[in-house]
């Protein structure tokens, strides 16, 4: 069996396409998981199986789309096995996500879905001494400023989501993303 962790984009944001996560857990046990685990309701999943990425992505969006209610237009799925995973972890800037004490910073990864790190590199602007980028294989990293810096509401990563280009990404900030990887290694 190989573990996987599932990021699904566009449930339980703002209110809309509302999944619980405990319901979700027993609708893929039913679909032949094993070991499904959930973290927060935001649509981060680690399972075991014997299939592969692809075809994990396709029984999750087919259960997904039969056993709840929702608005595909923003759904999306990426499934990374534990090497793809790892590298996440591996490629993020040193001391990433370092808590200092002096300086609020949000640390944030974009998971990357259907298209290139450069080619949404293009399109990630930051604001000079304020935000910072890092381009990794399959996401991109992204420090903005926290809200307690006095510079919290100036952060480009809001007008992010206002392209076309954020349809092909899902944001998890490092606590989560660093949860999600020691899940995967138990």
């Amino acid at each position: 069996m190989n573990k996987y962790v599932v990021l699904l984009r566009g449930i339980n944001v703002g209110g809309k396409n509302k999944v619980k996560m405990a319901d979700l857990r027993t609708e893929l046990i039913k679909e032949g998981f094993d070991t499904v685990q959930t973290y927060i309701q935001s649509g981060n999943i680690v399972v075991e199986s014997n299939l592969v990425s692809e075809t994990i992505t396709q029984k999750v969006a087919t259960l997904l789309t039969q056993k709840f209610t929702l608005d595909t237009t923003s759904l999306k799925i990426l499934t990374l096995n534990k090497e793809s995973y790892e590298s996440v972890i591996a490629e993020a800037p040193e001391n990433y996500g370092r808590v200092d004490q002096t300086v609020d910073y949000r640390y944030d990864v974009l998971f990357l879905i259907d298209i290139t790190a450069e080619d949404a590199m293009k399109e990630v602007e930051t604001r000079g001494g304020i935000d910072q980028s890092w381009c990794g294989t399959n996401v991109i990293y992204y420090r903005r400023p926290g809200p307690t810096h006095p510079d919290y509401t100036k952060s480009a990563l809001s007008r992010l989501a206002k392209k076309d280009i954020y349809q092909s990404m899902t944001v998890r900030n490092w606590k989560t993303t660093t949860r999600l990887w020691e899940m995967i290694q138990t």
